[in-house]
């Protein structure tokens, strides 16, 4: 059995074990902790600003921001900042010559560590643009007074995206540069690659001198390129019956080639060119039968043509917006 002087001696040894093993170097600082996290969007566009922040601990940490693009180009312009409060942030612009595809952002803060992050660089949408390829129009006067005036021109998509919501304002403008007239007309969309024809007419009370055409063009939004479109065939340019020797209508057929869907809708539109391929005028009209795959219906363009003399008219261009059931 162990004497009284032994087992206070055991108990003492118990007693300084916790202070031993809590116990450093002498003059030990406690390790202070290191944290980055780094904050950018997953994904930028072409010719956009983005930005992009860290968070330190230690709060004074000092951090750089680098960002590599799948070129190897670098970003420029990022540099250094102080992280006040534990934060610094950047903002920059991905120009649009940008190559598109994952890019590396990174940032260092020193002692602190750094951190990585991915951003994924997108192209940018091409907005819808149209200009004026063509234009033209012929006045007549009537005997029993005033007169009307049909225009038309060409516009000429060259996006590759389909320009919707399309308003085409034509200006009638006299020899000193005065207007004295001016009508709009509408169309739904002008699709991505390609040409369209569209006129129409405006009534005067008089026979004002005109000396040419101001055509404007706005564009309400871009919007997918249309990949179906009906065939048009056996276009001709028919003399109005009832008013002997003026153009009366332009006539056709509409197609419906698609394999598997059926055509609701059409818009269409015309300009009717002399033999020198002047433009003389143009108009509008629709259809609105249902078409299935494989069928076929007529068409009439009727409005806007009455000005122009049948004798000049030499050829027509037809254009249309098809819409097509879900």
């Amino acid at each position: 059995m162990a004497s009284a002087p032994t087992i206070h001696k055991r108990l003492l040894l118990l007693a300084a074990l916790p202070a031993l093993a809590f116990a450093g170097p002498a003059g030990a600082v406690p390790e202070r902790v290191s944290s980055v996290r780094l904050d950018v969007p997953t994904r930028a566009v072409q010719g956009n600003y983005i930005s992009a922040s860290v968070r330190v601990s230690p709060a004074g940490a000092r951090c750089s921001l680098s960002v590599q693009y799948d070129s190897g180009a670098k970003q420029r312009g990022l540099g250094a900042r102080a992280a006040h409060g534990g934060r610094a942030s950047w903002r920059w612009l991905v120009a649009r010559g940008t190559k598109p595809g994952p890019a590396m952002a990174m940032v260092s803060c020193g002692a602190a560590g750094g951190a990585v992050k991915t951003i994924m660089v997108v192209g940018s949408v091409i907005p819808a643009h149209i200009s004026v390829v063509k234009q033209g129009y012929t006045q007549r006067a009537f005997q029993y007074g005033g007169s009307t005036v049909s225009w038309g021109v060409i516009l000429a998509n060259d996006s590759p995206q389909d320009a919707q919501d399309v308003t085409v304002l034509a200006n009638f403008v006299m020899p000193d540069n005065r207007l004295i007239g001016s009508t709009t007309t509408h169309v739904s969309a002008v699709a991505a690659g390609r040409q369209h024809a569209l006129g129409g007419d405006l009534s005067f009370p008089g026979v004002p001198p005109i000396a040419r055409l101001e055509i404007v063009v706005t564009i309400g939004k871009s919007g997918p390129a249309t990949k179906a479109f009906p065939a048009v065939a056996n276009t001709r340019v028919v003399m109005d019956p009832y008013d002997i020797g003026w153009t009366g209508s332009v006539e056709g057929e509409i197609q419906n080639d698609q394999a598997a869907r059926t055509l609701q809708s059409v818009e269409l539109s015309c300009v009717i060119f002399d033999a020198a391929g002047n433009v003389l005028g143009g108009g509008t009209g629709f259809t609105f039968a249902a078409l299935p795959p494989g069928a076929r219906e007529f068409y009439k363009i009727s409005n806007g043509l009455r000005a122009i003399p049948f004798a000049n008219a030499a050829s027509a261009e037809v254009s249309i917006v098809p819409t097509y059931q879900s």
